[in-house]
């Protein structure tokens, strides 16, 4: 028996929703690249999601509403990435921490091990080809923040790639 209050799936309502829905099926696969280098996890496709929930009231109001997808990204992230710190540090290690996966290969091992922000530079920088100012203004801080937080990152990359 089909309940009586589900509606059938239908197209969009509206124009509105209709291009929103043409930028969810352009922009998406992108944005679940962009989240899943910078978690390294399944969480990508959650994060990604949450970041086009909270896009959609907005849509129609944004100049640039890639630029905010990818700042809503980038924040879910970093939420994700500070909620697991916190369970790691209360959960007992089970491995050592040099532990390497063997289906990993050990560049996307070194970039995991990078601190957040210096992941995200490198990912928006290198991936996603943005200059360091678009990078500033999708972090948050100054572009002088990007340039040192790259170069600790390709250092510490080029120490952990070398052993």
């Amino acid at each position: 028996m089909i309940p009586t209050n589900v509606r059938p799936l239908r197209g969009p309502a509206n124009e509105a929703d209709a291009r929103f829905a043409a930028f969810y099926r352009a922009e998406r696969p992108a944005a679940v690249r962009l989240a899943a280098l910078l978690t390294q996890r399944v969480a990508a496709e959650d994060v990604v999601q949450d970041a086009f929930v909270g896009l959609y009231p907005r849509f129609d109001r944004l100049d640039n509403p890639a630029a905010y997808l990818r700042v809503a990204i980038l924040n879910g992230c970093r939420q994700m990435h500070r909620r697991r710190a916190v369970e790691l540090d209360r959960m007992p290690r089970l491995v050592a921490p040099g532990f390497d996966h063997p289906e990993l290969p050990a560049l996307a091992d070194a970039v995991a091990l990078l601190p957040y922000r210096q992941r995200a530079v490198l990912v928006l920088r290198y991936w996603l080809d943005l200059s360091e100012d678009d990078i500033a203004e999708a972090l948050g801080c100054r572009p002088g923040t990007v340039k040192s937080l790259s170069s600790r990152a390709l250092e510490r990359l080029g120490k952990e790639v070398e052993r």
